[in-house]
């Protein structure tokens, strides 16, 4: 019995660690507005595989210090870094987003259905009731959080943006 105790606070001490290190904290130096058009800006811009200087290399690695298969791009003042983090047992793949003097702006990070809030997923299928869910980001940009959520049916590919409230604020459709 006592063994079985301790097994468990080990897991659970195990997972507070992985979700601990995943929960670094956005910069609050600029406003949400600043930030969203800091991240639009950097999207529409051509950004190029980067080699970030070393405070911003400290930085991120504090910031996840579990991260592997790194990579960075930059345009102008913003670096983005893909990467990928072992939760418990499977990985998982991050973006993040910095500007050049450190401060981290947007964390996106690809979850599962399960994950999402009943709020966005109904507000997803109430809209798109006989499309299913492919892709699945939770995104921090400043205070905010939003999902960006991928669905198909058929040959149709429906991108929505869904606040944490469920508000629909940006949709595409392809077909």
């Amino acid at each position: 019995m006592k063994r079985l105790k301790i097994l468990g606070m080990t897991a659970s001490l195990l997972f507070v660690q992985a979700a601990a290190a995943q929960n670094p904290v956005i910069s609050t130096r600029y406003s949400n507005e600043e930030i969203a058009q800091a991240i639009k800006t950097y999207k529409a811009s051509h950004s190029r595989d980067a080699i970030p200087p070393a405070n911003l290399q400290q930085k991120f690695q504090a910031d996840f210090p579990k991260a592997r298969d790194v990579e960075w791009e930059a345009a102008g003042d913003i670096y983005e870094v893909e990467f990928e983090v072992k939760l418990v047992v499977k990985f998982r793949d991050f973006k993040a987003f910095y500007s050049s003097a450190g401060d981290l702006l947007m964390i996106a990070e690809e979850i599962y259905r399960s994950e999402l809030p009943a709020v966005a997923k109904n507000a997803a299928e109430s809209k798109y009731p006989k499309y299913s869910f492919e892709d699945i980001d939770k995104i921090q940009r400043g205070t905010e959080v939003f999902y960006k959520i991928e669905m198909e049916r058929g040959e149709t590919e429906v991108k929505l943006l869904v606040k944490s409230d469920g508000a629909i604020i940006e949709e595409k459709i392809d077909y």
